[in-house]
């Protein structure tokens, strides 16, 4: 009997190579046009046509009509690629020293946090209702924001009673989160500084400070 092996013949190979090569450009256009959707959000643009994609990745409007067939997907992906570019905003915070000096350390992040995803957050919100990707990655970066504030008031919430204690956490969550924060910087108009004055209270007030 004549042994087999599993190795590719000769021409098996050349079959694959322009397979993998057609994937790579592929996966490569799809970066691309991500890049490109997330860049122009960002600048200030809510609704990036195929037009400008493709002159902002250097690809053909052809392949981003291609690549767009699943706009849901590419907006997500998007969403997912602008996590990225920020996590390094997401710090642990330390739960020591004053109340007044936490409150203040977390409302400068927050404002470093949203004043960087505002323009691909408010896309986001606005897709989100037919896109259930977009509504699970809205939810893990709002559980990401809760566990924060549940750290680093925990030794103040820890004196609440039980039956309050979630009401308190959810007041400090609502009050610091990015709803509030575009409501005063958005709809009312208050700049950074003024805004981030409006949390403290907000936050103070639950906290009893």
């Amino acid at each position: 009997m004549i042994a087999t092996t599993d190795a590719p013949t000769h021409e098996q190979e050349q079959q694959e190579q322009p397979q993998d090569g057609r994937t790579l450009r592929r996966l490569n256009s799809y970066d691309r046009a991500v890049d490109a959707l997330l860049d122009l959000i960002e600048s200030g643009v809510p609704s990036p046509t195929a037009q400008q994609i493709a002159e902002k990745s250097g690809i053909s409007v052809r392949t981003v009509f291609r690549l767009t067939e699943d706009i849901e997907s590419l907006h997500a992906a998007a969403i997912e690629r602008q996590i990225q570019r920020t996590a390094h905003l997401y710090v642990r915070l330390p739960a020591t020293g004053s109340l007044g000096a936490r409150i203040r350390a977390l409302v400068e992040n927050r404002a470093s946090v949203f004043e960087a995803i505002a323009p691909t957050r408010r896309v986001a919100d606005r897709l989100a209702e037919g896109s259930p990707q977009i509504t699970a990655g809205l939810a893990f970066h709002h559980q990401i924001l809760q566990m924060q504030v549940a750290e680093l008031f925990d030794r103040e919430l820890s004196r609440i009673s039980r039956v309050r204690r979630p009401d308190a956490l959810n007041a400090i969550d609502v009050a610091a989160g990015w709803e509030t924060w575009d409501q005063l910087r958005r709809i009312q108009g208050l700049s950074i500084t003024s805004s981030g004055r409006v949390v403290r209270l907000l936050i103070e007030g639950v906290l009893g400070k």
